[in-house]
């Protein structure tokens, strides 16, 4: 599961006149403390090479060690922490990192769309058509936040419809380490409208059961979101290392 916690303002979310949130919960407390402790990176409230405390967050969080020590060590197999001669840190961005968090994730999710073209059922297929339609229905009414959570359900529902549990659970690592970077580290407005038009477009081919297309459209998108994140970067007033 992704565990992405984001305000949706989507029309077809709306509640007793109030957005909901959408959470979906995780399934123990390590999974309930790697959310937290995620979040806290990606909102930078831990900043990048800030030290990380498996007591200090165990304390804070009011739980034991073990859950804290299990979410640190998925994170560091993530890429969101990183060891050094004193302990943890705070994963310092870097154009090398960018885009190898980029090209990772695009080559998991191209080969996820191969098996989900032999895979996946007619139902899955809607739901990922479905959420492809809520990134272009949000993209165009100026909604980034509903348009953040229909891109994470979109490529969840990708990811699910291949069929492979490990391959679920990887490519829900590559997603939590891009959307960390992009979102604490590189500073860029985006249009979102045309990653919505690749979501249908990936749709499409995925109900065709177009193993290449579909590969490819995939692929491409990852691809295309990551050199754009690049540029930004290297631009002389970027705020992050290009080492």
């Amino acid at each position: 599961m992704f565990y992405l916690v984001i305000e949706s303002i989507c029309p077809t979310r709306r509640r007793g006149g109030r957005w909901s949130r959408m959470i979906e919960r995780p399934d123990n407390l390590t999974d309930l403390v790697f959310a937290e402790i995620r979040d806290r990176i990606v909102t930078a409230s831990l900043p990048p090479g800030s030290p990380v405390s498996e007591a200090t967050l165990a304390k804070e969080l009011t739980v034991s060690k073990t859950p804290v020590r299990e979410a640190l060590l998925r994170m560091r197999r993530i890429g969101l922490v990183e060891p050094t001669s004193r302990g943890l840190r705070v994963t310092l961005a870097s154009v090398r990192s960018v885009r190898q968090a980029f090209e990772y994730r695009a080559a998991l999710e191209s080969q996820a769309a191969t098996y989900a073209t032999r895979h996946a059922t007619g139902e899955q297929l809607d739901t990922v058509a479905y959420w492809a339609s809520q990134s272009l229905r949000c993209a165009q009414g100026s909604d980034p936040a509903g348009f953040r959570q229909a891109d994470q359900q979109f490529h969840e529902a990708a990811a699910k419809a291949s069929g492979n549990e490990y391959m679920l659970l990887a490519i829900e690592d590559a997603f939590v380490l891009t959307v960390a970077l992009r979102q604490r580290d590189v500073s860029l407005v985006r249009d979102f409208i045309p990653d919505a038009l690749e979501h249908l477009e990936i749709a499409e081919a995925l109900r065709a059961r177009d193993s290449a297309g579909a590969s490819e459209s995939l692929a491409r998108h990852a691809l295309r979101i990551m050199d754009q994140l690049l540029d930004a970067m290297q631009r002389p007033d970027a705020a992050v290392s290009a080492g």
